[in-house]
This record gives structure tokens, C-alpha cells and sequence, in this order.
């Protein structure tokens, strides 16, 4: 019987239709995509490791600089609290207008448990990196499967980026019909083990921002006019 190598790294003929999704999946140069005036604009990030909160930290930096208000916030949540309760700056007001809502869990539990409809996904630029990555989308895999972006971080330059990202997303299209939507990467000397925030980290955060504005990439609260933002039973 032949060896039967894991879904993430079987080396398979692609058909022209699954390429094409996955190129497809690559923003345009279209113009930003407009904010909400009723809400504000979540965007859940789903962590390799707790040490991956300065990226959605630094995101928050980068907006600021463009003058959108955004705020970053730790996952899990308390236990039956609704995702309006949380994003509220004090209890009983509604979130701000406009806003970006950065939320950061380890957790694919969480983003599920809050029925989050986008979600980044931080994947470490080794093997490893992609096979617990590819586990933990298929853990999101189900009815209501969220829109899936993927930063790369720590490769060693744009053509190893590329290489996870297509491992990845070769993976997750072909066993679990989800295609991910490439948001850059993040290379291996603007990580903070190399040192300190300059112009060069500044660059590659920009460009992720300028993907995730250009695409709509983020969920919207609240959902309803009733404020009730879980998912259904």
C-alpha cells in the first residue's frame, strides 16, 4: 500500500479550476472598500502563540496613522457574554462607529463560539508551522465557515512566503474546500527577536492593512438591529 502522506503536503496535480480559486483569492488594486457608519469592523485573529499579540497591536498603530480609530483586544471571552458586551468600552454603551475591533485568541473554539465570519490566521513560517495551521482550519471547517486570511510570519524572504502559503492553501482547498485569502507575510528580520520597531517592520504591517482595507476583510457589529450578535442554536 502506498504511503499516504498528510492533506498538507501530498504532492498532487492541481486541476486548472482549484489554481484558479487559489489565484483568485489575491487582492486587486481596487480602491478600499467603504467603512460602516452603523458598526464597527472586527477582525479576529486567530494566534500561533500568545507572542503574536504585537502584530495585531502594531496593526492598530498602523490604522491610527491613517486617522481610523482601533483598539486591540484579548480572547476568550467570559463565558456567555455577547461580542457587543465585550467590544463596548463601558458596560451598557454601544461599540464606536467606525471603529477596528483587533480581537487575538489561540483558540479556534472562540472564534466559532462568537460565530466571527473572517478570521487571520497568524501561520510561523516552517513546516510545523503549516500542519498545525491546516489542523486548526479544519477545526473552523463547518455550516458557517468563516472567510479565511493567512499572514506568513518570520520567512525568510517573499518567495519562501509564497511557498507555506501555497502548501497551505493547496491543503485546505483540496480536503476541505476552503480557499485562504493571502495577506502578506511578515519577514524573519522585522520580527521583534530581531529588533526593535523601524521603518522596515512599518512597511510590511502597512501593506497587510492596505489588504484588509481594499478586501472588506472583517466581520460587522452588530449583525442586527436587535444586537444580538450570537450565532444561531
Amino acid at each position: 500500500m502506498p504511503r499516504q502522506l498528510n492533506p498538507a503536503w501530498q504532492r498532487k496535480t492541481l486541476s486548472s479550476d482549484h489554481l484558479a480559486k487559489i489565484s483568485a483569492r489575491f487582492l486587486s488594486d481596487g480602491p478600499p472598500a467603504g467603512q460602516a457608519a452603523d458598526g464597527c469592523q472586527v477582525i479576529p485573529f486567530l494566534l500561533d502563540n500568545a507572542g503574536q499579540e504585537w502584530i495585531g497591536q502594531e496593526l492598530c498603530g498602523v490604522l491610527a496613522q491613517r486617522g481610523l480609530q482601533s483598539h486591540w483586544q484579548t480572547l476568550p471571552a467570559t463565558p456567555g457574554e455577547t461580542l457587543a458586551e465585550l467590544l463596548a468600552p463601558e458596560p451598557g454603551q454601544p461599540v464606536a462607529a467606525g471603529s477596528f475591533q483587533m480581537l487575538g485568541t489561540t483558540s479556534p473554539a472562540d472564534i466559532v463560539h462568537h460565530g466571527l465570519d473572517h478570521v487571520v490566521v497568524l501561520v510561523p513560517s516552517s513546516l510545523d508551522g503549516v500542519m498545525t495551521a491546516y489542523r486548526r482550519i479544519k477545526r473552523l471547517a463547518g455550516q458557517q465557515t468563516p472567510d479565511i486570511g493567512v499572514v506568513v510570519v518570520g520567512p525568510r524572504d517573499q518567495h519562501a512566503a509564497w511557498r507555506y502559503f501555497r502548501k497551505l492553501a493547496v491543503g485546505t482547498l483540496r480536503y476541505l474546500d476552503i480557499p485562504l485569502l493571502n495577506l502578506g507575510f511578515l519577514p524573519q528580520q522585522v520580527v521583534p527577536e530581531h529588533g526593535p520597531p523601524d521603518h522596515h517592520r512599518q512597511n510590511f504591517l502597512t501593506r497587510i492593512s492596505e489588504r484588509l482595507l481594499r478586501s472588506g476583510f472583517h466581520s460587522r457589529y452588530p449583525r442586527s438591529t436587535d444586537g444580538d450578535d450570537r450565532p444561531p442554536a
